[in-house]
């Protein structure tokens, strides 16, 4: 009985070590990822805000790019996020930066970028995760 008392411990904390293991593994840039459409930040939200069930099907949990302008950067204890401008005026596509892209000074309002992340889906903005800059 004590025998199979320690191999449950040994396998409990193997199981502990694994999982933070996983937990705590680095996420792979999307940098070297091909996106699967090209588009502006105004096509990409009228077709949310159109068929947010189409627009799912066909871009959500896949890589995307996405040129805008900017409307307003946002620092916080998140990271960073750049807000892109659409015909809405309100709303637009949000894009949270990944940890190598969080200097706020490299980004004006009014400038013109190309951001490359995973969609998420529509939450009033059109909202794009681990996103890199491209040149």
């Amino acid at each position: 009985m004590k025998k199979l008392g320690w191999t449950l411990l040994l396998l409990l904390v193997i199981a502990g070590l694994l999982g933070y293991y996983m937990y705590n593994m680095p996420v792979e840039s999307l940098e070297n990822v091909k996106p699967i459409a090209n588009l502006s930040a105004d096509s990409i939200f009228q077709l949310y805000e159109q068929d947010e069930i189409k627009a799912n099907e066909l871009y959500l949990d896949k890589v995307i790019s996405v040129t805008g302008k900017i409307q307003s950067v946002l620092s916080d204890t998140s990271g960073l996020s750049v807000n892109l401008q659409t015909s809405s005026g309100l709303f637009g596509v949000t894009c949270k930066l990944d940890a190598e892209h969080l200097d706020v000074s490299q980004f004006t309002e009014g400038q013109m970028v190309q951001v490359k992340g995973l969609c998420t889906g529509y939450l009033m903005d059109v909202v794009l995760i681990r996103c890199v800059v491209q040149p």
